[in-house]
């Protein structure tokens, strides 16, 4: 781990991003071209900081050629201004991993970010470089809307770090949630985790996924601890991907047929637990979906296979339209799968396979103007944004 010396910013050039219009949906498309490996995390953490000025992603290291779903490897944790411009590095001498680099995330006024590394999350101040340990057993992950607390999970439990009094507490056990579940069947025998907590934008509620470690998990399901009760709720089961309407009041999730593999999009109300079908008749080849910040009856997903082929694309909820946003790569027109019975991804099950490694997990920027997605398109994964001001 590369510390910084205080008061020293390390800033380079950078490239401007090489502007790009999509050969099939006409999309206005900038390309943080790099000869670099490149990731900005996961679909529902921001890469954006709040002023939506710069861009905090995971560069891997010149020597890294291919990359494994499942590996880490050697690389930097950066920030550049989102229009292009200058590069900063954060922290050198990391392992990164392809999807989420080293768990990277902003802190309070894009003053200071945090990462993961060795189990121990870090934080760093921007101005001086100095770096400091969060002291917590599991670890840190999320931080809550109004950077009071951070989340921390791992398997056997999930908490809340105190920023301010520097102190965990440990909430909900494993458990706990499997106490809880109305399959709890399906996890005798089965080891089983706590993962993947969601803060609603609202600060109220957390969300936490239970899931059991089989390559193709038997059980996939999700809580909702209420901050302000203090009490664990079961929401939802048969699913993935799931994350907040911006209004806090719903879950949207992914979840297919398992005799036919039609996959659909739902929402599920966090008071009553009540389901919704989003998506009426479409198959939805959906990876990591998520409601537009402003306009919630719009909502991206990446998509793999099927009849949008790979890329991006709009679910309209009040017409009923889905559309390409992006193809990728870019002018690619869906093509018909060997066999209709696996016509997208479902747990790592490509059928047929997909052209390349690639995941865009798609991120909107605070007021929905601007997605930031990646692809491989070019041979290494960068970092791409499409103008969403339009929709």
């Amino acid at each position: 781990m590369t510390v910084l010396p205080p008061l020293i910013v390390m800033l380079l050039a950078g490239q401007a991003p090489v502007p790009l219009t999509d050969a099939v949906t006409g999309g206005r498309i900038a390309w943080f071209k790099s000869a670099h490996h490149e990731t900005h995390h996961y679909y529902d953490i921001s890469p954006w900081d709040p002023a939506g000025r710069r861009i905090l992603y995971f560069r891997f290291d010149s020597a890294v050629d291919k990359l494994s779903a499942t590996g880490r490897y050697p690389g930097g944790l950066w920030i550049r201004d989102s229009e292009g411009g200058r590069e900063r590095l954060v922290a050198g001498g990391l392992q990164g991993h392809y999807h989420v680099g080293v768990n990277q995330f902003w802190g309070p006024g894009g003053e200071s970010v945090y990462y993961t590394q060795q189990g121990r999350t870090v934080r760093v101040e921007l101005a001086s470089g100095r770096q400091s340990t969060v002291s917590t057993p599991v670890p840190a992950n999320r931080l809550n809307p109004d950077y009071s607390a951070i989340s921390c999970v791992r398997g056997e439990e999930w908490g809340l770090y105190d920023v301010a009094g520097d102190k965990y507490r440990r909430l909900v056990t494993r458990e706990q949630a499997i106490a809880l579940s109305p399959r709890s069947d399906l996890v005798r025998g089965v080891p089983s985790g706590l993962q993947n907590t969601r803060f609603s934008p609202d600060g109220r509620w957390i969300l936490i996924v239970h899931v059991t470690r089989e390559e193709f998990p038997r059980l996939v399901e999700m809580f909702a601890y209420d901050l302000r009760e203090g009490k664990l709720k079961h929401l939802a089961a048969n699913l993935h991907h799931p994350g907040w309407r911006p209004d806090s009041k719903a879950v949207l999730f992914v979840r297919r047929r398992e005799h036919d593999n039609f996959q659909s999009l739902y929402e599920v109300d966090v008071e009553t637990g009540a389901e919704r079908l989003l998506s009426g008749t479409h198959h939805v080849p959906a990876g990591h979906p998520s409601y537009h910040p402003k306009k919630p009856h719009l909502i991206v997903t990446d998509c793999y296979g099927g009849p949008l082929g790979y890329g991006l694309a709009v679910l309209n909820t009040q017409t009923g339209e889905l559309k390409q946003l992006v193809t990728i790569p870019s002018g690619a027109r869906p093509a018909k799968p060997a066999d209709d019975r696996f016509p997208f991804r479902n747990w790592g099950l490509w059928m047929p396979q997909r052209p390349y490694l690639n995941e865009p997990r798609p991120v909107w920027n605070a007021d929905g103007s601007r997605l930031l997605f990646t692809s491989e398109e070019s041979g290494r994964m960068n970092l791409y944004v499409v103008d969403t001001s339009g929709l």
